[in-house]
């Protein structure tokens, strides 16, 4: 999604300022890059030596400078120096590996786990001698994958490490494997990145967010390390990759030339079976992903055995991957019962429609072809598809049905928000007939009053709203499929939001835009962003609904008449006697 300009939106509340970075990380997996070996280890303010020692000063070493043990130096400062000499990335913590033993210096893996905490950490004795314990509140916990698991709230952990004497000297002679990382220093090492992968047609890409430490020459092999990896779990099945499985670098460096070529060995057997089209999508796949990551790469070379494989010629080149799918600007949407499209400054009929006035028409739908058309009917429980020229058809039955949103394939869905976890998909075609439904049955919707269900603009993933029990739930989701056909959604992965959002929309390819309509109170617009800090945009009063374009400055905002854009620092007026206007999708 685009730059969250600011003056567009404003920074959140003080209390969701504080859990920024897992807002980011969880809306699409956010995903720490660990198998780069980057991550950091508890960073701050001195242990000190009392036998309960206090909260630590969690401020931020801006110059990330780190301190070798000093001779003599307490168990508990040892402790304290381990902690603080955790901002080494650059070195693979070489400062930190002076405080262990030498068997730990060697044997401790920095990229086991990332846990990422808030407030402050607490170190006082262990109940066995020479063990000291760290208290903290957990934010999230990151897998040995990169995976990034949200903590509940109020969650926190225990860390247990043992100190002996190691020719006089103090050192740490057990310690978990994994490292600790404040809210505040992940902002200043870590930056998001998006690795590519296909949707089953090998038409769209698909961004999986992972967050590298830095910037350096290790980036690039970092990035193509992750996309050999495979994508993050809610995207398992959903999404495919052009690199066969087991494939990997055949030595842990990509280098990048002066001009820009990066060179990328791989395993020579499975490269080498791989066929001229396969390798062809292979480089399509990660030539966007580093072009879209850094701006010193304008190639990709694959090697085997140090030398170039056969890519064919101009004949056997693929399409390149789309990424970012454009949305058309105009919107369809209703005009005194009746299906308009709106293009920015005009209100238009759309041409040999039906009248559709009858079925009680909202939350209407477009497809991004233009050529079909869907609406809610009457209470909620009907979805009908209809095509210029043709009469509306009842497409979904359901309780309490989801607006419709359609796929870029033509595929239309909606979800019952009754509990029942049922999901519906169906292909109308340009001729207005209807192809057999797709019910779905999703396990983690169960007992979920679902209120929003927005396929993603590839195709491939799906925004969930729902609520349970007065709780407010926001999840990524992807789509498994065989062919064309849905066939299930993945395990989701939870979004972090304030309040209860019922509406949500894409709005970019990482981003999506979220509320909770209110017929009288003033109403803020989340924007939450897989790749950037989130932000609100700027209050309306009696906000009923809101679309979305391509990016942020393409967000619409309505009550229940007049439709608002977002220019400058201000919603300005831009439609009046115009209802639920809506993008395609």
């Amino acid at each position: 999604m685009g730059f969250v300009d600011k003056s567009q939106a404003r920074r959140p509340p003080a209390k969701a300022r504080r859990n920024w970075a897992l807002v980011a990380w969880a809306m699409a997996v956010v995903v720490l890059l660990a198998v780069a070996g980057c991550a950091a280890i508890p960073t701050g303010g001195p242990v000190g030596k009392s036998d309960a020692v206090g909260p630590r000063d969690n401020s931020v070493n801006i110059g990330f400078e780190q301190f070798s043990p000093v001779d003599g130096a307490s168990a508990e400062s040892i402790v304290g120096g381990f902690v603080d000499s955790g901002t080494g990335i650059k070195d693979d913590f070489q400062v930190a590996r002076q405080y262990l033993t030498q068997g730990l210096a060697q044997s401790w893996a920095p990229d086991q786990r990332t846990l990422v905490y808030k407030n402050t950490v607490t170190v006082s004795p262990g109940r066995a001698k020479n063990t000291f314990e760290l208290t903290f509140d957990v934010v999230a916990t990151v897998d040995a994958s990169g995976v990034l698991t949200p903590a509940k709230e109020g969650a926190s952990e225990i860390l247990s490490m043992k100190v002996v004497q190691v020719d006089g000297q103090w050192r740490i002679s057990e310690a978990p494997d994994g490292v600790m990382l404040t809210e505040a220093n992940f902002q200043n090492l870590y930056s998001a990145v998006s690795i590519y992968f296909y949707d089953p047609t090998y038409t769209y890409g698909v961004p999986d967010v992972r967050w590298l430490a830095g910037r350096s020459s290790r980036t690039t092999t970092a990035i193509v390390k992750a996309m050999l990896g495979g994508p993050a779990p809610y995207l398992k099945g959903a999404v495919v990759s052009a690199f066969p499985n087991g494939i990997a670098l055949e030595r842990d460096s990509v280098p990048v030339n002066n001009n820009g070529l990066a060179k990328v060995g791989l395993t020579a057997q499975p490269l080498l079976e791989t066929s001229v089209k396969q390798r062809q999508q292979m480089h399509a796949q990660l030539l966007v992903t580093l072009q879209k990551s850094l701006n010193t790469v304008t190639g990709v070379q694959f090697l085997a055995d140090d030398r170039e494989v056969d890519m064919g010629g101009a004949a056997d080149s693929v399409a390149p991957m789309i990424i970012d799918n454009a949305v058309p600007s105009t919107q369809v949407a209703l005009a005194k019962n009746e299906l308009v499209t709106f293009d920015g400054t005009k209100i238009s009929p759309v041409p040999k429609m039906a009248s559709v006035a009858a079925l009680i028409p909202s939350v209407p739908a477009m497809s991004y072809s233009g050529q079909n058309f869907a609406f809610r009917s009457g209470v909620g429980d009907q979805i009908y598809s209809v095509v210029p020229g043709a009469k509306p058809v009842l497409a979904i039955s359901g309780v309490q049905l989801t607006p419709p949103s359609f796929a870029p394939d033509g595929w239309l869905w909606s979800a019952a928000g009754d509990g029942s976890g049922m999901v519906v998909a169906i292909n109308p075609n340009d001729d207005g007939k209807l192809g057999d439904p797709v019910v779905l049955t999703v396990p983690w919707l169960v007992g979920q009053e679902v209120t929003t269900l927005r396929i993603s603009r590839d195709g491939t993933r799906a925004l969930v709203l729902s609520r349970a029990n007065g709780t407010s739930r926001a999840s990524l989701t992807g789509i498994f499929k065989t062919g064309e056909v849905p066939k299930g959604l993945t395990e989701p992965l939870s979004l972090t939001h304030t309040g209860a959002p019922t509406l949500g929309v894409w709005e970019g390819e990482t981003g999506v835009a979220v509320m909770a309509p209110s017929g009288t109170e003033p109403v803020s617009i989340q924007l939450l962003d897989l790749m950037r800090e989130p932000a609100f945009m700027d209050e309306l009063p009696s906000l009923q609904w809101l679309s979305a374009g391509s990016g942020s400055r393409n967000i619409k905002a309505q009550t229940k008449t007049e439709l608002y854009s977002n220019v400058g620092n201000n919603w300005e007026l831009v439609a009046k006697d115009l209802k639920q206007a809506s993008f395609a999708g």
